[in-house]
This record gives C-alpha cells, structure tokens and sequence, in this order.
C-alpha cells in the first residue's frame, strides 16, 4: 500500500512540474526515481508513463526524462530498439550536464542497439562510455559485462573473457553479490560454449557458495546452467540429484517448466517431462505464442517416437520466428519429414532396418577402435595411457559381443554391397584392421598385435587419408547424415570435422589433429551453416543427435 501512495504523490508531483514547466523542480523529481529505480523498476515506469505524454519543456528536462526513462525501460528488461528517445539525452548529455550523465546516456544508447542486434554501434556507444572516467563501480560493472556479451554475440571469446574480468572487479568494489555471480554465469556460459566444461562447472561451483546471498532470478540462472550441462554430458545421476534440489528449491510459479521437461525427457521420465510441459501452459497463457515452448514439445515427441506430433511442433516453431530463423527451421522441417517418412517405410520393410541398425553399429564400432591408439598419441600422460589400457582391456573382455557384430558387417557386405567401389574398399579396409585384432585377442599373439596397432597408428598419422575414408565410411553407414550435411552447404573438410566429433573427439583433440592452433574458427563457421544459435546445444551433441 505504502508502493501505491509513493506512485500516486510522484505522478501528481511530476505532473504539476511539467505543467508549470519548472526545470529544476521536476528534475529533482527525476532524480528521486533514479534513486529507487533498481529496487522498484515497475514502479519507476508507471510513474514516467503516467507523464511520458506531457509536454515536457526545457532542454535539460525532456533529457533528464529521456535518460531515466531509458533506464527504466533497461531495468524492466523491456528490450528497447528505437534509439529516438535515448537520443535526446545524448544530445544533450554531450555537450552538457555531468560526466556521470553522460556516461549513463552512451551506455542505454549501446543497449538500445545492442537490443536491436548491431554489435557494431553498441561497442561504438560502448567504448565512448568507458572514455569517461566514473568512480561508479556499479555503472562501469555493467558497462564492461555489456561490453562482455557483445563480444560474446560475435564469438570474440578472449574480448569476451577479458570484458567480464574487469566487469566482475568493478562488481566486487562495488559489494554487489548479486551483480557479480551474474557474471560468474557468464563466465561459465563462455567456458560452456568452448567445450570447457570442467571450467564452465568451476565457475558454477563458485556461484553455489552465494545462493543463499543473491537474487531469486539469480539463482534461478544457476540451476538451468548447471541442469544443462549435466544434460550435455550425459550424467544423468547428477542431472537427477540437482533437478530436485531446484524443484525442491522454487516455488511452482518461479520454476522454469520447459527446462524441467528437457530434463524429464533427457532422463527418458516421459510422464513427468509431459506434466511439466502441462505445467507450463498453465502458468503462460500465452504458450501458443512461445517459440521454446515447441521446441520441448518437439524433443519430447521425438524421443516417444511421436514423429507427426514432432513435425508439427517444428511447423508451429518456424511459423513464430523471424525470416532467418525461418528459413533454418524449414530446412529442419524438411528433414524432420524425412524422418517421418523413413520411419513409416521402416514399419513396412522389417529387413532393411535390421540391415541399416547393424551397419550403422558396426561402423561406429570400427571407427571406435581407432579411437583407441589415436588417443594414446595425442595424449601421453601416464594417468591417461593407464586410462587407454584399462579400456583396451575392457574392450578385449567384451570380444564376443564384437564379434557377432564384426560378423554381420561381413555378410552384410556380401549380402549387400555398398553403393559404390570407393565405400566398398575402404569398408574392406577397415573390416581387415578390425580382424587383425580379433586375430590378436583370440592368439593372444603380441607379433601381430604391433603389426595392427602399427597399421593403425600408421592410418592415423596419414591425415588426409584418415579424413577421407572416414568421411567415406560415413557416407556408406550414414547416407542420410551426409546427405543433411551437405545440404546445408558443408564442405568436405567441415563434413570431416563433424565425423571426428561423431567417432568421440573432443574440439580441443581435433584442432591439435588438423594442426590448427584453434578450432573455434571451424566449429563457429559450421554451426552458423547448421543454425545453431550461440546458446544452443554443443556442436558434438548436436551432431550425435543427428544420427539417433
């Protein structure tokens, strides 16, 4: 109640300054908003609503308006995009006022046009707000994490690292807890993005000993972070003990639902996943409206088998997007009814699915073990060379389950020859590699152990070789996985890269393989052609997806 009598004396007092076309008076007033406008955002922008429509006189007033209710709109996470009104206290602000209202008038600037999608003009705001020297460690925190995320948008990592650096420092002068473990997470989503994951969790781990000193929202961050990176490395006993602590943790009306559901599905609890979505609409109204809605409903019917529910969750999704978004989404349509259809033809044609699932297991089981001796070269820790034996041993132990597989790839190659000469002989090749250690494990013959494992290690060391008939391989189990590759306009080197990440690589493991000093050159261009947003699943997931 006392919230509602503040509004009611500030609108009553704002409007008789405007009228009456005090200056000083009614930027007094503004100034008093300013003070609460963090703490009581909504409230701030009823009031300034409530006079927006006035005839505001006086230069230093319209800027002064301009610029708190700017900051409003910033603090509502209203997302502004028309620069027309912040602009007036640029102007202003440019040539007069204070250092401090002048820095305030190049940030909102910046995010007006970071909100808007030009990277360019908000750094350009940006970099003029961080010339003007402030003690304000609060303001100059989220300048450089504003700063952060821009680079973060084009994939400027080290900029992006180096921004957030200098914006958690100025979070720490400042004694903002909250403002600073929002920047731990953005830590941890650059860490995420790379691959890093064991620094993406350190960095959570961190935010974990403020819980119970930061924001509801907050937290809230933290755990869809740390519930999607449990999903992402597939730890799905961890993914169960902190999706209960975080529905343990909120109330029903503060829970993110649709992350709830991609976990439940993630954990192949379909019930739970589909009361979760329940949930959600009825919390949100206006789910039919909601783009991620159907993207948890597609991955639910996807999982059940639902491929009609699937497809048309994928039709409802690129119909609420934007051209571009749009046009991705169509290219997945297509290949979703593709996948559509293939499962209607395989509940018709027993025989060729039973042929498709044993080559596709047998491939994949003959790339693993190059797996084996390509690891033990680029890692020569004696923990990890402990490690590679273990699994050496683990994988001899398991013989006779490979072998029935080794023998159905042999009569299937009879029985069913690959399309052309090309995928026949490299097929034959690797089926060769794979007998001579069977060969090997069965004589327990260490001669020809080192004769395979230097065939092997030989094939690996032959790059371009290695390369191609891996992509070769691919094409003879997995037409369709190519063929979707290549329509969205891979090149062979990209669709090689995606093989090794498909056998087991990691991103680190494949640019030292290709001699490149980076590989986020290669993974960027590929998920741009594949229309993977920033914040999307990770590449290898991604890829691994495509062939279930």
């Amino acid at each position: 109640m006392k919230l509602y009598i503040i509004e009611a004396v500030a609108i009553l007092t704002l409007t008789s300054f405007a009228i009456s076309c005090s200056d000083k008076g009614f930027i007094r007033e503004l100034n008093d908003i300013e003070s609460y406008i963090n703490e009581y955002p909504d409230s701030a922008m009823t009031i300034l609503d409530s006079i927006s429509a006035l005839g505001i006189k006086g230069s230093e007033a319209k800027a002064k308006f301009a610029l708190i209710y700017s900051m409003a709109q910033d603090n509502n996470m209203m997302e502004e995009t028309d620069d027309s009104i912040i602009n007036i206290a640029v102007d202003w602000y440019s040539k007069h006022g204070t250092d401090e209202d002048r820095l305030k008038s190049y940030y909102y600037l910046g995010r007006v046009y970071q909100n808007a999608g030009d990277n360019e003009a908000a750094m350009e705001s940006f970099v003029k707000a961080d010339a003007i020297r402030s003690e304000d460690y609060l303001r100059k925190g989220l300048l450089y994490k504003s700063m952060a995320v821009s680079c973060f948008q084009v994939l400027d990592f080290p900029r992006a690292e180096s921004y957030n650096d200098m914006a958690k420092n100025c979070y720490r002068l400042a004694g903002n807890t909250d403002k600073y473990a929002g920047a731990v997470l953005l830590s941890s989503d650059l860490h995420y993005i790379q691959e890093e994951y064991q620094e993406a969790i350190e960095c959570l781990d961190s935010v974990k000993n403020m819980l119970n000193d930061i924001s509801l929202p907050r937290r809230n961050e933290y755990y869809i972070r740390i519930l999607r990176i449990k999903q992402d490395s597939q730890d799905n006993s961890g993914l169960s003990y902190e999706l209960e602590n975080y529905l343990s943790s909120f109330k029903k009306e503060d829970i993110s639902w649709l992350d709830v559901a991609d976990c439940y599905t993630c954990l192949g609890q379909y019930d739970l996943s589909s009361s979760a979505l329940e949930q959600y609409r009825n919390n949100n109204s206006g789910y039919k409206r909601d783009p991620s809605y159907y993207i948890s409903s597609y991955m639910l019917n996807d999982s059940l088998r639902n491929y009609k529910a699937a497809l048309d969750d994928y039709i409802n999704y690129s119909h609420l997007s934007d051209s571009l978004t749009l046009l991705i989404a169509e290219q997945d349509t297509e290949y979703i009814q593709e996948h559509y259809e293939k499962d209607m033809q395989i509940r018709k044609e027993r025989d060729i699915r039973l042929m498709i699932v044993f080559l596709s297991i047998s491939s994949i089981i003959i790339l693993s073990c190059i797996i084996y001796i390509f690891r033990l070269r680029l890692r020569q820790s004696r923990k990890e060379s402990e490690f590679l034996t273990a699994e050496i041993s683990q994988y001899k132990e398991n013989y006779d389950i490979l072998s029935r597989e080794r023998n159905e790839l042999s009569r299937m190659i009879a029985d069913n020859p690959p399309i052309d000469r090309g995928s026949m002989t490299v097929l034959n090749d690797r089926l060769e590699l794979l007998n001579n250690f069977f060969t090997a494990a069965i004589t327990s013959n260490s001669e020809i152990d080192i004769k395979a494992c230097n065939k092997l290690k030989n094939l690996v060391e032959n790059r371009k070789e290695f390369l191609y008939t891996t992509r070769m391989t691919f094409i003879a189990a997995h037409p369709k996985f190519i063929r979707h590759l290549e329509s969205k306009g891979l090149t062979e080197n990209e669709i090689e890269y995606c093989c090794l990440y498909v056998i087991g690589l990691k991103g680190k493991e494949i640019g030292e393989y290709i001699n490149r000093a980076s590989h986020y050159n290669e993974s960027s261009d590929i998920r741009a052609k594949l229309g993977l947003g920033k914040h999307d699943t990770n590449l290898s997931n991604y890829l691994k997806n495509l062939l279930m």
